[in-house]
């Protein structure tokens, strides 16, 4: 009987746990709207490491660096810049990494 109980249980926790990763994956959705072919993620688009960008619609260049994004700086807006864990990471024009771990736009 306490066996019995124990399993029931199990069953009751992991369908729980089931269910919750499965709301969990359904309430992120792909983000298609069914408006046509999505835009490949790493295809980018033309505007160079540093270059100002537009958060709205970002074209940074992905070419080279899979992982340049449009990042909004408070004082400087949004320019195109990749993560970094120290000043050796950033190339010319950046003054180094930021404490956001991202390079610092140029002054």
């Amino acid at each position: 009987m306490a066996r019995e109980l124990l399993d029931l249980r199990a069953v009751r926790w992991l369908s729980v746990v089931i269910l919750t990763l499965g709301v969990g994956v359904a309430a992120c959705g792909d983000g298609d709207d069914g408006g046509g072919d999505a835009p490949d993620a790493n295809a980018g688009g033309s505007l160079q490491f540093m270059e100002m960008c537009e958060l709205t619609d970002d074209q940074c260049d992905r070419s080279d660096r899979t992982d340049m994004v449009c990042f909004n700086f408070n004082n400087k807006g949004p320019h195109c810049t990749h993560p970094c864990s120290g000043d050796p990471d950033c190339d010319n024009p950046s003054p180094g990494c930021n404490n956001m771990g991202v390079c610092k736009a140029p002054d």
